[in-house]
């Protein structure tokens, strides 16, 4: 049985350019909570949309790295690092960030 993650709504999705996100759950290294990627600190945006304090959504390049980005108003960033995937991490948006990887990597435990 493939085990899959999935963070963010298909509409969600394509306001950031992508059509599908699906992680195998077997590419995620670890998840943390980190108002730290915001803003400048998120990277160079190649494609993607943002609008300072609203929305940052799309591919973020900074250090190498490669990064999906969907954050708004209101949410709080969790970062799940990955391995052989697409991206080298994906930056989610969510209420409860905290909550959030602590979901992740209890199913990373569980597998």
């Amino acid at each position: 049985m493939s085990k899959t993650l999935a963070g963010a709504s298909s509409a969600s999705i394509r306001k950031a350019v992508q059509r599908d996100l699906r992680i195998p759950l077997d590419h995620v290294r670890g998840a943390t909570d980190d108002d730290g990627f915001r803003g400048w600190a998120l990277g160079i945006r190649s494609p993607g949309t943002a609008i300072p304090g609203i929305i940052s959504a799309g591919t973020y390049l900074k250090g190498g790295d490669k990064q999906f980005v969907y954050i708004t108003r209101g949410t709080h960033p969790v970062v799940i690092e990955l391995n052989d995937d697409k991206w080298d991490r994906i930056v989610l948006g969510v209420i409860d960030a905290k909550s959030a990887a602590m979901r992740i990597n209890s199913a990373l435990k569980s597998m």
